[in-house]
């Protein structure tokens, strides 16, 4: 009856987490959109003679992250004209014609086209070269790192091929974290085992719970739980593609466990050494009790055998 209670009352706390990730609210669609797009005359625009160098802006960054946003992000890369870019002025042809591969990730799944979307225009002596992806509402593709390129190919400049990373990272927290709650159970049982099981306790029963609310064990549970954080923040959440292979969330609940057993072990140590000073305190309070004693009595002074008589170990 006792194992029953403790397992339902884990399960009970695991299926928070799933409830949590599902009853979280979802952000509206927000499809592509470049509003700041000028117009574009009917036609087509001549090719320029030569045609005009675009040269890439110092600093420009050519990979759109998401981490674990769920929105609508658009990445923009400028460059400079060497040359004359023909018929380029609001009203005549100052959109530039662009081309877009598939960005695909290493095991070759790709992004919907459909959610992707792509322009360029001349603005201001420079030509800005847009990637709208859309990740908002529906599901967009796995986590992972997704490549492609995305070339200028308008015949008044040379044409330009940019190589762009996508990268996005599964986005809900919740149902990671409860990796770290897979790992604190595990770990408070296995400390638990170690350190304060008795030969007649259930392997899981109120023992373990009673152990979990004793002083050692709250120290030992926090201490775990810091160090099992660090590890969540650093492989999850500061990961830009986490969740890419089935592998990492293992590889991520070991990780945890180990660390949440490295933290706890420093309350038992501190908790050895504590009790370690606190015996050779009392060891030298009899020692000095019994000195004090034999000179009283006028006694010999105190040999090796007496103080062992006293608390089992040697003085």
């Amino acid at each position: 009856m006792k194992i029953g209670a403790t397992l339902v009352g884990a399960v009970a706390i695991l299926l928070v987490f799933p409830v949590w990730a599902s009853l979280a609210t979802q952000p509206n669609p927000t499809p592509c959109t470049f509003p700041d797009q000028p117009a574009q005359a009917s036609g087509s625009p001549a090719p320029s003679t030569p045609p005009a160098k675009l040269v890439l802006i110092n600093g420009q960054t050519t990979t759109l992250a998401f981490y674990r946003a769920l929105t609508t992000k658009t990445l923009t890369i400028q460059y400079g004209i060497s040359g004359i870019l023909q018929d380029a002025r609001a009203g005549q042809y100052p959109n530039l014609k662009v081309e877009q591969q598939d960005f695909l990730r290493i095991d070759q799944v790709a992004l919907p086209d459909s959610r992707v979307k792509v322009a360029a225009w001349y603005e201001n002596g420079r030509v800005l070269l847009k990637l709208c992806v859309d990740r908002s509402g529906s599901k967009l593709a796995d986590p992972g790192i997704y490549q492609g390129t995305v070339s200028i190919v308008d015949p008044r400049v040379d044409r330009v091929d940019v190589p762009i990373v996508v990268s996005l990272s599964y986005p809900s927290w919740q149902m990671v974290l409860e990796l770290l709650v897979l790992a604190t159970f595990a770990g408070s049982w296995y400390i638990w085992v170690l350190q304060g099981k008795k030969a007649e306790d259930l392997a899981i029963g109120w023992d373990f719970v009673r152990w979990c609310g004793s002083m050692i064990g709250v120290l030992s549970i926090g201490a775990g739980v810091v160090a099992a954080l660090s590890v969540y923040n650093a492989a999850y959440l500061n990961s830009d593609s986490w969740g890419y292979t089935v592998s990492q969330p293992l590889a991520l609940l070991g990780a945890m466990f180990t660390a949440f057993l490295a933290g706890a072990a420093t309350v038992h140590i501190g908790a050895a050494a504590g009790q370690a000073r606190d015996a050779r305190i009392a060891r030298d309070a009899r020692v000095k009790a019994d000195a004090e004693t034999r000179d009283a009595d006028g006694g010999p002074p105190a040999s090796a055998t007496d103080i062992t008589s006293h608390d089992g170990n040697p003085g």
